[in-house]
């Protein structure tokens, strides 16, 4: 059992950390020094990293719902 909370902790983590990877790549194709005023470039990074984060982890935990709702459903039917 508790062999199982640590591997469920390890792909969350890993999870977390690929969604919110690949979501700061996509955040930083947008236009957001639009948003700011002119030599601001450090609230704009920081701004750039909260949006991934909590993308990343919306991402990350909407992944992890849906394997363990199949994972639950597969043992609705056997």
């Amino acid at each position: 059992m508790m062999k199982q909370v640590g591997v469920h902790a390890v792909v969350s983590l890993i999870t977390y950390l690929v969604t919110i990877a690949f979501s700061f790549k996509a955040v930083k194709g947008l236009r957001v020094d639009q948003l700011f005023k002119k030599g601001h470039t450090f609230e704009i990074q920081i701004f750039l990293l909260f949006i991934s984060i909590a993308l990343g982890f919306l991402v990350g935990q909407f992944i992890l719902a849906l394997v363990d709702q199949s994972l639950a459903l597969k043992m609705f039917f056997s």
